[in-house]
């Protein structure tokens, strides 16, 4: 199969890659929602992590909120690892043209890729909601308790997209644009499961719908080729030659 999809690969002129939580995670991401992390997280705050991180909490709760984003999302910052070299490198040969990301650490832009779409926001990202000043994730991480801004004193906002918030249409749009224009898409490190993958990957027209995660899932029926394994041994070996 692997060989399929690098034959593909080789001969498609316009790749996007679509960047899951395993992609993330193997650059050493926590994985928040993994079994002995949601207990872990649940008896120590009491809440899920989706209602910790979600708009209510930090609307009503910063303090909690900032708590648990500081201890559990920004405190071991991942750091881009294989797959993301090799992105890079098909990028720079003319391979891949949009990467877009459903995870929050940057790691594209940090790996040096471009024309990347940012569907869930970076926490390198933060913004006063008031004044609009922008603010490094080290601010938000030496802060005692809320981070406020050095202008007007105002919460600092990270620019993530929080549980129970809107998407951004424009985001969107132009990810659909991506894969509708694409003549191969990869969805590396994630499941066909959700409801704003699917949205994204419905507007490929193409036979060239290549899904590589680590488990089986009853969704790979709807992926044109499924790979097994580890988004960093699929994509170090797609790039070999490049």
């Amino acid at each position: 199969m692997i060989e399929k999809v690098k034959s593909m690969l080789e001969e498609s002129k316009r790749v996007v890659c679509i960047m899951g939580p395993e992609a993330m995670i193997e650059c050493g991401a926590v994985d928040l929602w993994a079994p002995d992390n949601l207990f872990r997280i649940e008896k120590t705050y009491g809440k899920s992590p989706e209602e910790m991180l979600s708009a209510g909490e930090i609307t009503t709760r910063k303090v909690y909120f900032y708590d648990f984003y500081k201890k559990e999302v920004i405190k071991n910052l991942p750091q881009p690892g294989p797959a993301y070299t090799a992105i890079r490198n098909l990028q720079d040969a003319g391979k891949i043209s949009e990467v877009i990301s459903f995870n929050i650490y940057g790691l594209e832009y940090r790996a040096g890729i471009h024309n990347v779409v940012e569907l869930a926001g970076s926490v390198y990202v933060n913004y006063c909601p008031v004044c609009k000043k922008l603010y490094p994730v080290d601010y938000l991480q030496q802060s005692k308790s809320v981070p406020l801004c050095e202008e007007c004193k105002a919460s600092i906002r990270p620019n993530i997209r929080l549980h129970s918030e809107k998407v951004q249409n424009n985001l969107y749009t132009q990810a659909s644009l991506a894969c509708r224009n694409a003549d191969m898409v990869l969805v590396l490190g994630m499941t066909l499961s959700g409801s704003k993958i699917r949205y994204v990957t419905g507007h490929y027209e193409g036979d060239r719908l290549v899904v590589v995660h680590k488990e089986p899932h009853y969704t790979d029926k709807y992926a044109d080729y499924v790979i097994y394994m580890p988004v960093k041994d699929v994509m170090s070996y797609l790039a070999e030659d490049y």
